[in-house]
């Protein structure tokens, strides 16, 4: 039987080494038209970018779509191998694999490119270590993309079919002029094995990015020298198997080059004009109530700029408020909000300390801090606890007690695609705290913003006819349960004796300039503790914590990098966020948008508002603020990934630190 096997001709067998050739090609194609279609769906993503360079990053980027199709390539292509064996040892007919494995492999890509794009346009960066988080709530993942992306979604598919149709006769040219007459073999079939082999070698190459000693990974893209260009490069398909294959999710520390002459201790004193001090205050046990509203964008609400009153008790709740012009977020996902507000510090790059080697290293947290100190403690979110890792992360930070949508009972709503409706989540908050032993510390975090439907039965205030209506008439739903849930916590016992931080854990805004996805609505608000007053600047979510160990008289953390706005203070303030490989720094009445691995910065005018703010020239103080975040950055990144945040003032004189309160 083997000897006659080597002697027929499958016409529509292309052999292993042409079906791994063909196959590479297909998909190396098909990944570039993937990134176009991205560019295309994600105009934001670019920034200033002209048609030329973005062309250069498609270009210099095909080594990523190489590598997504050599992954891909490789595997369909040993399903195709093993089948060929399988005809050897019985017999059957399996000409009609090829395409049908063909098919299969491309439609696979397709949908990684089009579930990138989709995650770029809410988040703001490729899908990468969070594969794992987005398999554990496919489902609401799935319903939110076809509830705000419909049509690029059957356009995605009506264009990936017809791209799969080309594709298939393009391969059927290749087969009948190339592949068939240069076939070759030998006794007993083992041209496949050898044809194998080959595939395995060339599919090795095209994920290492080439010959060079050091693999190609997801940081890679940054090596094309511009962060936008670099977001065009990266394919997501690759992105996202990239972090599928790396099991551990390791975090990467992002390099920031600086000027070799620079003295970084001297600039960050400059920065901090002396470490933490015990406090001679008296200590308060106000009970702190944190609300995460969820991705609360600033650019739909009115005190920030909005035409519409789409949130008017938290409009009305602000003026009688601590409240600064506005809160910059530590990043674009809910644990990484959580870990900027709670524990003061900054984000690894781009990334999330959860579920990564960074979320075992020590940290002192706010949680932490209340513990210590006597405080009970509890986390509340409307998702399932395992989302994105945010309940087991929220007791890492310090939290006792964490509950999830398992743990609410049936409410009053429907519960949505991703859980239960922020009146029901409020209804279980308020019964749990009602029975906590005070002090209390609680956090919680919101859902029903997390889409854009509110649910039945109640009335769309904004209309349902546009998506951006949808999600307005959502926002003010969010905004009319959290009346509803102070209503009810006025007439609580504990209600005079408690401090409530409103503020989104993250921004969903997603409009033209990068500005909205980090400014987030935020204030600090108690009726017989907090006094109402307007900060005529802006603060970071790492602000929050040092300013609440203010108010309770808690002597401040040195693990903090934050500082607290609760009182008057000639301190040096600023604000930063990190997007797609620029450190942004608010200080004063300019924003300093600085590359961090070439010289390059372009400055902003934000005394009439972040939104808007108009670009402006540097001049020197534009160039030491540049200066001044980039080396905080680089000294907050050296600080989190060696585990030496709770040392984070070091860089003062070791009298000055010594002098501070060990926690």
């Amino acid at each position: 039987m083997l000897e006659k096997y080597n002697m027929r001709e499958f016409r529509s067998d292309p052999g292993v080494a042409g079906f791994f050739s063909i196959l590479l090609l297909l998909l190396a194609i098909t990944g570039l038209t993937g990134r176009l279609v991205f560019v295309i769906f994600n105009p934001a993503s670019t920034g200033e970018t002209g048609v030329a360079e973005i062309l250069y990053a498609l270009a210099w980027g095909f080594r990523f779509d190489l590598a997504a199709a050599g992954v891909i390539a490789f595997f369909v292509t040993t399903a195709y191998w093993l089948l060929l064996r399988l005809r050897v040892v019985s017999g059957s007919d399996t000409s009609a694999w090829p395409r049908s494995l063909m098919v299969v492999a491309l439609a696979g890509l397709i949908l990684l490119q089009l579930g990138d794009a989709m995650y770029y346009a809410d988040a703001g960066r490729h899908v990468s270590y969070e594969i794992r988080d987005t398999l554990i709530d496919a489902a609401g993942l799935t319903l939110t993309a076809f509830t705000q992306h419909w049509l690029f979604i059957l356009i995605c598919f009506t264009g990936g079919a017809l791209l799969i149709a080309a594709l298939l006769r393009l391969a059927d040219i290749i087969e009948s002029k190339l592949i068939r007459q240069k076939r070759w073999t030998l006794r007993y079939g083992l041209q496949h094995e050898v044809s194998m082999l080959a595939a395995m070698l060339v599919a090795i190459l095209c994920i290492r990015g080439g010959l060079g000693g050091v693999p190609q990974s997801v940081v890679s893209a940054y090596k094309i020298g511009n962060a936008q260009q670099a977001v065009v490069a990266m394919s997501g398909a690759y992105s996202i198997i990239y972090g599928a294959f790396n099991s551990a999710r390791d975090a990467k520390r992002i390099a920031v080059a600086l000027p070799e002459d620079i003295n970084r201790s001297e600039l960050m004193r400059a920065l901090y004009a002396e470490a933490p001090e015990q406090h001679t205050t008296e200590k308060h046990d106000f009970n702190i109530v944190f609300i995460f509203m969820e991705g609360w964008p600033a650019e739909l609400m009115q005190p920030y700029g909005f035409a519409k009153a789409t949130t008017p008790f938290f409009d009305s709740l602000l003026a009688r408020s601590l409240a600064p012009r506005g809160v910059i977020a530590g990043g674009r996902r809910t644990t990484e909000g959580l870990f900027a507000t709670l524990c003061s510090q900054q984000n690894p790059l781009g990334q999330t300390v959860t579920n990564t080697r960074l979320q075992t290293m020590p940290y002192t947290c706010l949680p932490h801090i209340l513990k210590q100190n006597g405080w009970s403690t509890a986390f509340f979110q409307g998702t399932h606890k395992d989302t994105s890792g945010t309940g087991a992360f929220a007791q890492r930070l310090g939290f006792s007690e964490s509950y999830g949508k398992e743990d609410m009972p049936e409410g009053r709503y429907p519960r949505g695609s991703w859980g239960a409706h922020d009146p029901d989540i409020y209804d279980f908050l308020l019964d749990k705290m009602d029975n906590m032993q005070q002090p209390f510390l609680v956090g919680a975090n919101t859902n029903s913003t997390h889409d854009i439907e509110v649910p039945d039965g109640v009335e769309a205030v904004f209309g349902k006819d546009t998506k951006r209506n949808k999600k307005l008439s959502t926002l003010h739903f969010a905004d009319s349960a959290m009346a509803e849930f102070f209503e009810k916590v006025s007439t609580r016992p504990y209600f005079s004796n408690t401090v409530f931080v409103l503020m989104s854990d993250h921004s969903s805004g997603n409009g033209d300039r990068q500005f909205s996805r980090y400014l987030i609505p935020g204030l600090i608000y108690s009726k017989d503790i907090i006094s109402a007053k307007k900060l005529e600047r802006y603060v970071s979510q790492r602000d929050m914590a040092p300013t609440v160990l203010d108010i309770l008289g808690i002597a401040p953390s040195k693990s903090f990098s934050g500082k607290s706005f609760w009182q008057d203070s000639d301190d040096v303030y600023f604000a930063d966020y990190y997007d797609a490989g620029t450190v942004n720094w608010l200080q004063g009445d300019m924003l300093v948008e600085s590359s961090i691995n070439r010289p390059h910065r372009v400055c902003y005018n934000i005394a009439g508002g972040l939104l808007d703010a108009p670009a402006t020239t540097c001049g020197e103080n534009g160039e030491r603020l540049s200066l001044e975040s980039l080396v905080f950055t680089d000294y907050s990144q050296q600080m989190l990934f060696a585990g030496e945040t709770r040392n984070f003032f070091n860089f003062m004189p070791a009298s000055s630190v010594a002098s501070v309160q060990a926690r």
